[in-house]
């Protein structure tokens, strides 16, 4: 079955050409649309061989003909059948022009294969060790084109190497010109280093998008999700999706737990907070611990199988339970999940598992 743009093409064509009939006919009546018995005649060799028409007779008529179809003389103009179908052809046209530059969408700028370097354009300092890095696409409407869920590979040269590490961007398709990129600067982190020591103008390598994971929505009706320190990036990219991007035709239900060491450490709270406050009964966030603050009223500690099994929901099949963070709180939440009645995790995640770890 034809898709719209197929009939667009289909009836433009139509149009077009029966403008263009028209129009000739116009030109030289009895052409195309015979009504004179003297054009039967003329096929058969019969009638008298007509005087030739100079380049300036055609020159004079083209002109009048267009001056005639585009000049209003009175409503009843409007009757007249060339110039209905030119208003006709000239509306679609316009329509069909102005929704094709609307619609177009420019091409993901990203390779799997091959690296781009791209700019950083603003720096925002989030914590003392963290900010949020926003770097420039070629053109303002360029698109990184990473499908939700999925991350980049980002690499530098240091030290004579080529190094490179993952991330998931904490923007999306829907912001234009830029990606954005929440990263947090350790003392023996090459990668983190190097972004963290770049001037404005000064450019990182890229390429993806990759990865195992891709939402799409309602793929669960639940989903849970464990998140440690930096981890909170994919949970964060697929939440603001799926509230945000999908929220018409979504309808699954978030469940996050979020440790960290301290208050300090907690990326994007002020961002979890309001989504948790627009979106009661949607999304909903715990926050955990290992170094409260006076007057900490979140979860203190490590995660336990008593704060999944409060604050998530529980396994049935189509639950779905994502983790992303440090390895030795994954291995810990792996174990807890099993404990508590969810399948075990897969060495090698996959998009169908209802344990996945990024």
């Amino acid at each position: 079955m034809p898709n719209s743009q197929q009939l667009v093409l289909v009836a433009s064509s139509a149009v077009s050409f029966l403008t263009t009939a028209l129009f000739v006919n116009h030109l030289f009546p009895g052409i195309l649309f015979p009504s004179d018995p003297k054009y039967i005649l003329e096929l058969l060799g019969l009638a008298p061989t007509p005087q030739p028409t100079t380049l300036e007779q055609v020159q004079t008529t083209v002109m009048d003909t267009i001056k005639e179809l585009f000049t209003y003389n009175g409503p009843s103009d409007l009757l007249k059948a060339d110039k209905m179908v030119l208003i006709a052809f000239t509306g679609l046209v316009a329509v069909v022009v102005v929704g094709w530059m609307g619609g177009k969408k420019r091409k993901p700028v990203l390779d799997p294969k091959e690296y781009a370097d791209y700019p950083l354009v603003e720096k925002v300092v989030i914590s003392p060790n963290t900010a949020l890095y926003r770097f420039g696409l070629p053109r303002p409407d360029d698109i990184l084109g990473v499908p939700i869920g999925q991350h980049i590979t980002v690499a530098a040269e240091i030290n004579g190497k080529i190094v490179a590490r993952s991330y998931t961007p904490t923007s999306s398709d829907d912001d234009k010109g830029h990606f954005d990129l929440v990263i947090k600067t350790y003392e023996q982190g090459n990668i983190s280093k190097f972004v963290g020591n770049l001037k404005i103008g000064q450019t990182i390598k890229v390429r993806g998008p990759k990865g195992q994971f891709r939402y799409s929505p309602n793929m669960a009706p639940h989903i849970n999700m464990l998140a440690g320190g930096t981890g909170i990036t994919p949970m964060y990219q697929i939440i603001t999706h799926i509230l945000y991007s999908s929220a018409s035709t979504d309808a699954t239900k978030i469940h996050l737990i979020y440790a960290n060491q301290a208050k300090e450490d907690i990326l994007l709270k002020l961002e979890l907070d309001e989504l948790a406050a627009r979106h009661r009964g949607r999304f909903d966030v715990h926050y955990v611990l290992e170094r409260p603050g006076e007057g900490w009223t979140g979860g203190v500690g490590y995660v336990s199988k008593d704060m999944i099994k409060e604050k998530m929901a529980g396994y049935t099949p189509g639950v779905k339970t994502l983790m992303c963070g440090p390895p030795p709180m994954i291995n810990a939440m792996k174990k807890n999940l099993v404990d508590l009645g969810f399948p075990p995790a897969q060495t090698i995640s996959k998009a169908d598992d209802a344990v996945f770890a990024f």
